[in-house]
């Protein structure tokens, strides 16, 4: 839910990845104009009060996400339970309500945030093979331009092409 909710203000959106860093996001994005903006999914209290034990959470500038939230089931958290500045989203019946904005967090660990997106574009360069990654993305990105389609009207323009022939057979 967390990610649905993200990705409609996000143009990038990860989530549930391990990596070496001291924080572990369940949902992270980047927005333009906004930064970047985390979410830390919990389904029971006492998960909640252990996250509060952290070192990230104690200095809030060692944290990632400049805007950071808390999703849980409603009424789980309570607003005046939260840490200063962070959001609160209660999911219900599959929905998400916004029953507190983060205020955002200017001091954040942005070396943090480097280093969970390097580890996402290693991981992603694993899965392409030998071609470095800017490669395939200059290939991709050349492929689409001899077309004269934007990349973004291609795949939609593929869906759309790969419904059609579905629908005749």
């Amino acid at each position: 839910m967390g990610v649905r909710w993200l990705s409609r203000q996000c143009s990038v959106v990860l989530y549930e990845f391990a990596t070496p860093a001291d924080e572990n996001p369940d949902v992270i994005g980047w927005a333009p104009g906004v930064g970047s903006v985390l979410i830390e999914c919990k389904l029971t209290r006492s998960d909640f009060l252990k996250d509060a034990a952290k070192a990230v959470r104690k200095n809030p500038r060692a944290g990632m996400g400049q805007r950071r939230y808390y999703l849980c089931p409603a009424e789980l958290i309570q607003v005046q339970d939260l840490p200063a500045k962070w959001g609160l989203l209660w999911a219900n019946k599959g929905q998400i309500t916004v029953k507190r904005e983060a205020r955002g967090h200017a001091q954040r660990n942005l070396v943090a945030e480097v280093h969970f997106l390097s580890s996402m574009l290693r991981r992603a360069q694993l899965r392409i093979g030998t071609r470095p990654l800017s490669e395939w993305l200059r290939g991709e990105n050349r492929f689409e331009a001899k077309r004269g389609i934007p990349p973004v009207r291609d795949r939609v323009i593929r869906k759309t092409d790969r419904t059609l022939v579905l629908s005749e057979d």
